[in-house]
């Protein structure tokens, strides 16, 4: 694509808005410092001029690798900023579409950077940019951000880690297997090559470098739910002086997408056939976007840093009116503070608040490799579980352990992580152990609330490998995610164990091999997903079927820990 050249621009009518007003649409070549040119567009609304608003307007630039000229939810956020008196600019990351000819695979770090400070020299411009925008569109905000661009004044990235190569610039652990649901055949045999990058880079957080007031929104069926209460946390603590105290988090009943924007108050159904009440929508126009942009860049009253910091929604069983939770909570912190409860398996498969008094219990399995328990709700390998799910089609396998507590008397309320200890074993030097929390309807159904997987090799850390002694107990610790949930009076709390959980977690072969891909991998994802065709030749061939054995005696109790609360008033 040919640009125009530095500061040039095509004048052209395009798009109406929603009241069928034209808008002013302008094609542009932002100049980067290394002398590449980023396509963008921007739109103003049609009465601006410069005579009339001698100050400029505001600007929410939204930076996006999937085609700026497609009209999906980019035509909302536009749509409403220029119908309220922004500019709006969306621009092709370098190495995407107009942006192809920069170079793909360069290093962009510096892109934010040079696209927010040009903005701000614009005729046009009151010289404050804000960005918004989900998933790849909200991680290069957080990108932009550390780089601190002077005329940054806020942003809301939404459904987004805090960097999608190493580790979220502040995380906890190492995400191998969400890279691996997005990246399967590119990443499996790159992942050695991040862990040792973690290894490097874990003492260089560049948290403080953000400087900038930003909404951290994410969902609780949303496979970067993690990474948003991450990076808020750590923002409101350690960030610049700008951004400390200064961060909102929303986190809603729904997937990795936007369709919670559209149609406010209307039911809200997500994959799974759960249907959330229509307080599930709310309108992020009047709730969200412009409190917060017109504080920040305009400087209007909008009491938006007057609310707590935390909104998150309780969410509740579905189909059943009057049962508790369905709702908005707000909280100056999340998670909430909670008491820590614990419930414990037994070799019976019940799960209860009291542990073993036996100094001997077990149960054992087989997880084979060439047969791994499937992942239930996923339309194909590289799309994330976007809702909870019935798992009763793989609770009967001879490789899934059951416990269930009792019908509940009434609520039971947690929010915030979730973890499972457990107490295992097996008959290789390497294996996995994955875990599900489900609630169980009064019908049957067992809607998957959360769920993890952790690999034997690093269950003390993933900055090392420690192999398994066949046949020694060792305690393991999964986490399971945040959550925010009220279990219904009448349903009863599930905890799943087993070792596979495909093709969300990639498959252990239990070899103690080096980690890496794997010709099984592709031939159980060439069956699962059409057209995929992974590039070059797998690393890995052999696989081992594994005797795994779960402890649950007095001294190895294995456990589910909960964060409990008390049920918010209304």
């Amino acid at each position: 694509m040919n640009l125009p050249g530095t500061g040039a621009c095509l004048l052209m009518l395009a798009i109406t808005c929603a009241a069928q007003e034209v808008v002013r649409k302008q094609v542009l070549a932002i100049p980067i410092s290394d002398g590449a040119k980023l396509a963008a567009d921007l739109y103003l609304p049609a009465g601006f001029s410069k005579e009339g608003q001698s100050k400029g307007l505001p600007t929410v630039l939204v930076c996006t690798p999937y085609d700026r000229t497609k009209e999906n939810a980019v035509r909302l956020w536009r749509e409403t900023m220029v119908r309220n008196g922004y500019a709006f600019v969306v621009q092709d990351m370098r190495g995407f579409y107009g942006s192809r000819d920069a170079g793909q695979g360069v290093a962009r770090q510096g892109d934010g950077y040079d696209t927010v400070e040009w903005i701000a020299k614009q005729p046009w411009s009151n010289g404050k940019v804000g960005m918004m925008g989900y998933s790849h569109l909200g991680a290069v905000q957080y990108e932009t951000a550390v780089t601190t661009p002077p005329h940054l004044a806020c942003a809301i990235p939404a459904q987004a880690p805090g960097n999608y190569y190493t580790d979220s610039y502040f995380p906890p652990k190492f995400r191998k297997a969400d890279m691996e649901t997005l990246l399967r055949g590119e990443l499996t045999s790159r992942t050695q090559q991040l862990i040792r990058r973690r290894v490097r880079s874990r003492e260089t957080s560049q948290i403080s470098r953000i400087n900038v007031p930003m909404i951290h929104s994410a969902g609780w069926f949303d496979f970067y739910k993690e990474g948003a209460i991450e990076m808020f946390n750590a923002v409101q603590k350690d960030g610049g002086p700008g951004a400390r105290g200064r961060q909102k988090l929303l986190i809603g009943p729904w997937g990795h997408g936007s369709e919670q924007e559209e149609s406010p108050g209307m039911p809200l159904t997500i994959d799974g056939g759960v249907t959330f009440p229509g307080n599930a929508r709310f309108d992020w126009e009047a709730g969200v976007w412009l409190p917060w942009f017109d504080h920040w860049l305009k400087g209007n009253p909008t009491e938006v840093m007057e609310v707590p910091a935390v909104l998150y929604y309780l969410m509740g069983a579905t189909g059943e009116p009057g049962a508790p939770g369905n709702r908005w909570i707000t909280s100056d912190t999340f998670p909430p503070e909670g008491k820590e409860t614990i419930l414990y398996a037994h070799a019976d498969h019940t799960l209860t608040a009291t542990p073993s008094e036996k100094d001997h219990a077990t149960l054992s399995y087989t997880y084979d490799p060439r047969d791994p328990v499937p992942t239930v709700g996923r339309r194909h390998a590289r799309i994330p579980v976007k809702g909870p799910r019935d798992q009763r089609e793989v609770e009967d396998r001879s490789d899934v352990l059951l416990f269930t507590t009792g019908r509940l008397d009434s609520a039971l309320v947690f929010a915030g992580q979730v973890r499972v200890r457990l107490w295992a074993s097996s008959d290789r030097m390497d294996t996995d152990f994955t875990a599900k929390i489900t609630d169980v309807y009064p019908d049957g159904r067992s809607m998957l609330v959360l769920d993890g997987i952790v690999k034997g090799r690093h269950r003390n850390t993933y900055l090392k490998e420690e192999l398994l002694t066949p046949g020694e107990v060792n305690e393991f610790e999964i986490d399971l995610g945040f959550t925010a949930i009220a279990i219904a009076p009448g349903h009863q709390l599930r905890l799943a164990l087993s070792s596979s959980n495909f093709d969300r977690f990639d498959i252990n072969p239990n070899t103690a091999a080096p980690y890496g891909d794997h010709a099984l991998t592709r031939r159980l994802l060439s069956e699962r997903m059409s057209g995929y065709t992974p590039r070059g030749q797998a690393g890995s061939t052999e696989a081992l079927p594994a005797r795994n054995t779960i402890h649950f005696d007095r001294s190895r109790p294995t456990q589910v820990i909960l964060p409990v609360i008390p049920l918010p008033p209304p």
